[in-house]
């Protein structure tokens, strides 16, 4: 009589005749009087035992059967349609794998932290959940939903705390946001809508938690802006900023005046101050001129520009005449000399004429540097010298309308630079 083998759900497997095997499994099934049945028997126990160790699967798989992948060192289930990995899982305090050998795939659970890790290959990685550090300060992606399109808005979230505290969203853009569906918190639960309290409002770039929706301010909470740093860079370069936000600068040349203004530090505050009278502070771009009084002056001559035919250094003595308006003084006692030319004026006179190598300034009244030579003596007069551009102490017989300056020092020896004062 035929075997009729059943499986643990109640359906046939397969039928076995008498005195003959089967082989519709990976396993032999014997028939009534199949002889040599021992080592058919034997080996079946053994191929269950092992659970099919080879590195290859087995061919005939049925739903449930176990086969042990000896290449991977895996065990394996066969689902009715597909081999599926059973992973390996340790359960430990500490990191196992300094003890034993693992797979790519293979889990270890920290049983103190409560948390999972996989093996990716060289060490166990951390699948989840986040702790300590890892939660107080993370990114998280999610979305919100406008009320215009009614579609998925994606952003990405900061979110601080174990309670995910959200204080900021990256977008790539502006929108409304509702908390539908329920599920769905908006992180931005202060930026109201002014025209639609119901909603929030998410701008474009970075949205603070309390910013305010138009302005961005949320200097009530802490925190100062929702949107890119962009114009705080062109704010730094006052004549290139152009914003239709926040602050723009332009330029102007109108006839009107701009008054300056001044911060307080007596009330230590952001307010700004401008004096309105016309006695005060103000600029008038028209003819770029800023009107004021001075009280002190960080240098100490004053100097006007004169048109020369060449760039002269500092202390160098000039005289009337040449290509232009002044040369360099070869003279001796000359009394065309036009004055020492000034690097540092204190008050600069006619400084719209042109620059250093075209126009210098001449000091005119102060003290200044000036190349001499020869002897000079403190409080000696002088005037110009024969040698190129330098000036000479004043002897009996020159025309004392050469002097040039009354020397603040002694020089001796050739040629140098002395501190003198011109009247």
């Amino acid at each position: 009589m035929a075997y009729i083998l059943n499986r643990t759900n109640g359906s046939i497997l397969t039928t076995v005749q008498d005195a003959a095997i089967d082989t519709s499994t990976d396993l032999t099934f014997l028939g009534r009087n199949y002889a040599g049945y021992g080592e058919l028997t034997n080996e079946n126990f053994l191929k269950l035992l092992e659970n099919f160790s080879n590195s290859t699967e087995p061919t005939k798989p049925i739903e449930g059967q176990l086969w042990y992948d000896s290449t991977n060192d895996k065990l394996n289930v066969y689902d009715g349609l597909n081999w599926k990995s059973i992973s390996n899982l340790d359960v430990s305090e500490t990191d196992p794998s300094s003890a034993k050998a693992y797979k790519e795939g293979d889990f270890w659970y920290n049983n103190v932290s409560e948390q999972l890790y996989v093996f990716n290959g060289s060490s166990f990685i951390l699948v989840g959940p986040q702790s300590g550090a890892d939660v107080i300060a993370s990114w998280k992606g999610s979305y919100e939903y406008s009320t215009s399109t009614v579609e998925e808005q994606y952003n990405i979230k900061a979110v601080v705390g174990r309670e995910d505290q959200v204080v900021a969203i990256v977008s790539d853009r502006s929108y409304q946001a509702s908390k539908s569906p329920a599920s769905q918190d908006n992180p931005v639960s202060s930026s109201r809508d002014q025209l639609n309290p119901n909603y929030f409002v998410v701008q474009k770039g970075i949205t603070l938690y309390g910013a305010h929706p138009t302005t961005g301010s949320t200097k009530e909470t802490g925190f100062y802006f929702w949107g890119t740093a962009a114009e705080a860079l062109r704010a730094d370069r006052a004549t290139t900023a152009d914003s239709a936000t926040g602050l723009s600068f332009s330029g102007t040349n109108s006839n009107q005046l701009f008054y300056v203004p001044f911060i307080s530090t007596a009330t230590n505050s952001t307010q700004a101050f401008v004096d309105t009278s016309t006695t005060g502070l103000y600029y008038n771009p028209s003819t770029n001129i800023l009107h004021g009084t001075a009280s002190a002056a960080l240098f100490s001559d004053l100097a006007e520009r004169y048109h020369a035919d060449q760039d002269y250094d500092e202390g160098t003595v000039l005289t009337i005449g040449g290509l232009y308006e002044v040369t360099i003084c070869v003279k001796d006692a000359d009394t065309a000399v036009a004055g020492i030319v000034s690097k540092k004026p204190a008050y600069r006179m006619n400084e719209a004429a042109g620059d250093d190598s075209t126009h210098p300034f001449i000091a005119l009244k102060g003290r200044v540097p000036c190349k001499v030579s020869g002897n000079i003596n403190k409080g000696d007069l002088l005037v110009s010298s024969a040698i190129f551009g330098r000036a000479r102490a004043w002897k009996a017989g020159d025309d004392p309308n050469a002097v040039i300056a009354k020397a603040l020092e002694d020089h001796r020896g050739e040629l140098g630079m002395i501190e003198v004062m011109v009247a």
